[in-house]
């Protein structure tokens, strides 16, 4: 393919001190045009009547649209829907002070294309999704009143793919409108365009080339001058200005105190640019940031040192607007909250951020990894996606490069097409801009990163569709001696793990009421009705509590994973807060409005999300008595400063909070940039005659961890208490004995109203990704007499792996309200089935206690399942094995199935 050079000029980020400008927020005359109509009767010669909206804003706040019913399937409901030409007009009035100035009218954020006619004059056609849209009206605005028509047209033109988070109904919606900052601006007929600047932290100096303008169609002499802050600059320069456009290039030095832009101090500076031309004057002032990102060997560096992205999605989800926040203080929001869990990074999937948010990451310290507003299969086979791919590159750097915040810069979410188109973008894009890192894609089939891309953004790597991360957990109940140096191994270049979790968490129905803006949950209301049916409307807090919980326990572990992998270049979340479509994929701590759920405070999160994190690699987390628990502490430091002669201090502690054994590592000095061994910690276990829950924690140098422990009895007698019958099917035998005042525990082998389980909760969304169990983990009571010998919370933690993977659990619809499981299974909001795998009922003058996990093979290998069986066996021997609900014969064998053909005996 023949190579291109993209030459483009920095514009915004700009404060414009000698600029005028006119705001055009209000009410504007109104058409919609779904039958595309108006070009050919000519709209834009007409003066409108009738129907109003309001600007800044969409057709969904203005309630225009075809009018909706019921929920959408996976997604929120627009209760007005549109997608065409939509027609604003207004009138407009130019100063007579403008007369000979050089006059624009500024469209912040369109959706998508727009084109502009000013008295029923074309001035000219624009379609970016990224950045503003400018139109010059010099020469049709002369100073008087005019009348100003905007079409704009959300008609899905470009492939850009219709999950892309710049168009998808699934978060921000395909809306229509147009948003952010309206204006008529004006400058002098020779002004400042725009400057790049090139900041070179190590010499405390910036590289201005600024972009200078001439209108006059006269050449003139002028000069320009760079100054720091309106303080006295470098030397300036004279040049003749001989055409319509000349670039000039300035140097201005800082002072050597000058700080430097990083997450810990987002040190900003700004450069003042100064034209005389003649009797022109204009000033243009640009703020930036001293600072260089780049890559040493598997590492990402920032102004030297190595640094490590712990980073969330940004995946344009807003849904009181459907657009994103176009002011600095809706942004500084999110990153204020992003910071408060120890994050540094965001990546804005399938989509750019408007420049508020660029401005707020550059005062927070964020670092933002941007791509171009493509989710598609045909980037490099469909020539009018690789022509728009192009020019919006060349937008976006223009548009924003001058923010430090914005450290990346990639092609598109897991493309796909022509992998030789996403290579020489790349590289054209790194030779027009080299002040951030580049990447062709974030996840994609090929296995290796691109040879032009700086990092590498991926799931898999070389060696097979082996998942980065999640997948290990449904083969054993793992351990914290995990980590990525396999896949490091693999490449060259920095390795962040793509979209890092994806585990589902029920969700709150609280919740629908913050719902107030255009998308309404209707499918959320749908499923809180559906848990209603079911006789649990009171069950969604603890749901979400137990699930949330059990969820963020994998997250830990997988971010943990990323940590202890020596070189790593980070991760990104999917996400810190929900994903609202795609089959309502409510994966986060947060939920849609960033508000919390509860499930983990920003204190807790930090313990393993933070510059500095203690790390404890050890085998497994279920222990006998007879073993020695053994660990080896690390430390991830990806601080400011290296850390001398740090020490870790840990502590083993009873549920009891009794401390059961304690010390201090020898002192180890911390360099910036890695994983440090700190020693390691051995505790005989002999002690602990009964099963016991332990809390590990380690702290260094303020930081602290912590991870869960089991220790249960090395040999346990399991002789089946005397007046108790066990059984693993309901024959006439166990139903005499039940007849008969007895007591019996049915260890109910498969058959049948049962749905299959496991250890892991619901990957994304049971309705995107319809072949997995579809649970949540399980809720339970801790204190309830029949958990007595087995310690657990009421959520699914890793003790719980040898006995719910590849378990079922028991469809309990229809049975009554006070039949509560003492092992409940949670559904999948999807379905809301009552789901139990340990019930207790009476059975006429019997008690009946059911379990549908296998507490029978293997005992010798499984010491969780073996204390599991014990605990519900001495519960039914106890007097305090008292059923609160009663179901009959035919109720328990429609749940439990027909025990005579399960047994395949029939006693008398």
């Amino acid at each position: 393919m023949p190579r291109r050079t993209l030459v483009f000029l920095c514009a915004a980020g700009c404060a414009f001190a000698s600029r005028l400008s006119i705001p055009l927020a209000g009410a504007w005359g109104f058409r919609l045009d779904p039958g595309n109509a108006g070009h050919a009767q000519n709209w834009q010669g007409e003066q409108f009547a009738g129907d109003a909206i309001f600007l800044p804003g969409s057709t969904d706040e203005g309630g225009y649209g075809r009018k909706t019913s019921g929920p959408e399937k996976g997604w929120l409901s627009r209760p007005f829907v549109y997608e065409g030409p939509a027609w604003y007009q207004r009138e407009i009035h130019i100063p007579e002070a403008w007369r000979g100035k050089r006059i624009t009218l500024f469209l912040e954020r369109p959706h998508w294309q727009t084109e502009v006619w000013l008295d029923g004059r074309a001035a000219g056609v624009q379609n970016s999704l990224s950045v503003p849209h400018v139109y010059d009206l010099t020469a049709l605005a002369a100073p008087g009143r005019h009348r100003l028509t905007i079409c704009v047209d959300n008609t899905y033109r470009i492939e850009v793919g219709r999950n892309a988070h710049s168009v998808t109904e699934h978060t921000q919606t395909n809306w229509n409108g147009i948003v952010g900052r309206i204006e008529l601006q004006a400058t002098e007929a020779v002004w400042i365009e725009a400057a790049r600047l090139y900041p070179d932290p190590r010499k405390r100096s910036v590289r201005i080339v600024a972009e200078v303008r001439n209108a006059t169609g006269a050449p003139l002499a002028a000069e320009l001058t760079a100054s720091l802050g309106g303080a006295p600059g470098g030397k300036p320069a004279r040049i003749t200005l001989s055409g319509p456009s000349q670039e000039v290039e300035l140097a201005l030095a800082l002072p050597k105190a000058a700080g430097l832009w990083d997450e810990y101090q987002p040190a900003l500076h700004e450069v003042e640019l100064a034209l005389a031309a003649g009797g022109v004057r204009d000033r243009l002032r640009l703020p930036f940031g001293l600072r260089e990102i780049a890559t040493r060997g598997t590492q990402f560096v920032l102004n030297g040192r190595p640094i490590f992205l712990r980073g969330t999605l940004e995946c344009n989800i807003f849904p009181r607007t459907g657009y994103p926040p176009m002011d600095v203080e809706g942004w500084a929001r999110l990153f204020r909250i992003a910071r408060s869990y120890g994050l540094n990074h965001f990546r804005f999937h399938s989509w750019c951020p408007p420049e508020a948010a660029f401005a707020a990451a550059d005062q927070a310290g964020f670092l933002l990894h941007v791509e171009l507003p493509v989710w598609s299969s045909k980037a490099g086979v469909d020539p009018a996606l690789n022509d728009f791919m192009r020019a919006e590159a060349a937008r976006i750097l223009k548009t924003y490069g001058n923010h430090p915040s914005f450290t990346m810069l990639c092609l598109g979410n897991e493309l796909t097409g022509k992998y030789e188109f996403m290579d020489e973008l790349v590289a054209e894009l790194k030779r027009a801009d080299p002040r951030r890192l580049y990447t062709f894609t974030a996840d994609h089939r090929r296995r290796v990163p691109g040879p032009t891309s700086d990092y590498y953004v991926t799931h898999n790597t070389a060696g097979g569709p082996v998942r980065i991360h999640g997948a290990r957990f449904g083969k054993s109940s793992s351990s914290t001696d995990y980590d990525f140096s396999d896949k490091v191994k693999q490449t060259s270049a920095p390795l962040v793990a793509h979209e890092l979790g994806q585990w589902v968490v029920y969700p709150s129905y609280e919740e629908i009421a913050s719902y107030t803006g255009v998308l309404k949950p209707r499918n959320l209301e749908a499923f809180q009705s559906q848990l209603a049916e079911r006789g649990l409307a009171g069950e969604a807090p603890r749901f979400q509590a137990a699930s949330g919980r059990f969820a963020w326990l994998l997250y830990k572990e997988d971010i943990e994973a990323t940590l202890r992998t020596p070189d790593f270049g980070g991760y990104q979340l999917l996400q810190l807060q929900d994903f609202p479509g795609q089959g309502e994929a409510l994966v986060g701590l947060l939920n849609s409005f960033w508000d919390s759920k509860g499930i983990l405070t920003p204190e807790e999160f930090r313990r393993f999300s933070s510059e500095t994190v203690p790390l404890a690699r050890f085998g497994k987390f279920v222990w006998t008595s007879g073993e020695t628990f053994t660990a080896r502490v690390e430390v991830a430091h990806y601080g400011k400063k290296p850390l001398a002669g740090a020490v870790a201090a840990w502590a083993v502690r009873t549920d009891a909070g009794e401390v059961a054994a304690s010390g201090k590592l020898s002192p180890v000095d911390v360099p910036v940039g890695s994983v440090t061994s700190a020693g390691t910690i051995t505790m005989p276990l002999g002690r602990f005659r009964e099963a016991a829950h332990l809390k590990l924690t380690v702290r260094l140098a303020g930081a602290r961890n912590d991870w869960d422990v089991w220790v249960y009895p090395q040999k346990l007698d399991l002789p089946p208490p005397a007046d108790v019958l066990i059984a693993t099917a309901m024959t006439d035998r166990e139903w005499n004995r039940l007849e008969n005042g007895g007591k019996v525990v049915l260890l109910a082998r498969p058959g049948g109203r049962t749905l299959p389980m496991r250890f892991l909760p619901v990957f994304w969304s049971l309705s995107w990704f319809k072949a997995q169990p579809g649970t949540l983990g399980v809720l339970c009571d801790p204190s309830h007499p029949a958990l007595a010998g087995f310690p657990t919370d009421i959520h699914s933690n890793w003790q719980w792996w040898e006995i719910t993977e590849g378990a079922r659990a028991f469809v309990l619809d229809g049975t009554p309200g006070d039949l509560r499981p003492i092992v409940q299974v949670i559904d999948d909001y999807h379905r809301n089935h009552k789901l139990g795998a340990v019930f207790d009922v009476r059975v006429g003058r019997g008690r009946l206690l059911v379990s549908s996990f296998d507490l029978e093979s293997d005992l010798d290998k499984r010491p969780a399942a073996r204390q599991l069986r014990r605990s519900l066996l001495d519960y039914a021997a106890s007097e305090r094995f008292q059923p609160a609900a009663t179901l009959d014969r035919n109720e328990i064998e429609l749940i439990v199935g027909d025990g005579a053909a399960a047994s395949g005996r029939k006693e008398k």
